[in-house]
């Protein structure tokens, strides 16, 4: 599932044309098994050109009952259903090296925990993540 929070002021920035940066909240809700390595999360930024932007991450809020690991050098290929942004929708089934975002629950833990992180790429404003993740 995924929820997408922007302010007024970017939403009416966005509807009359105007250029103005903007952070946008996504939320994300996944599922994992207790106690076992689970991949939550894929960043990754490209280019009109489908070339890879570096992507940093940041933890803003940290897990109660996992730990979560920041991999770098993550290959992944783009779906097919990549929204065409401009020119990206271009870059469908092209190959992007990015992050990858992965947690591992306590042995024995079962509920919901969450993880909050920054990411920036391009010398654009960060964008906030939140996810969410149901511990079976």
């Amino acid at each position: 599932m995924r929820t997408r929070t922007v302010s007024l002021a970017c939403l009416i920035a966005s509807l009359l044309g105007a250029a103005l940066a903007c952070a946008q909240e996504l939320t994300l809700t996944r599922s994992a098994e207790s106690g076992v390595d689970t991949r939550i999360a894929h960043e990754r930024a490209w280019d009109r050109s489908c070339n890879a932007l570096a992507v940093t991450v940041s933890i803003t809020k940290n897990l109660v009952n996992g730990t979560v690991a920041v991999a770098p050098g993550i290959t992944s290929t783009l779906p097919a259903n990549t929204p065409a942004a401009g020119n990206t929708g271009t870059c469908a089934g092209k190959t992007i090296t990015g992050i990858t975002l992965r947690y591992k629950s306590k042995s024995g833990f079962h509920g919901t925990d969450s993880v909050s992180y920054n990411v920036m790429s391009g010398g654009r404003p960060p964008l906030a993540r939140v996810i969410i993740i149901n511990v079976k």
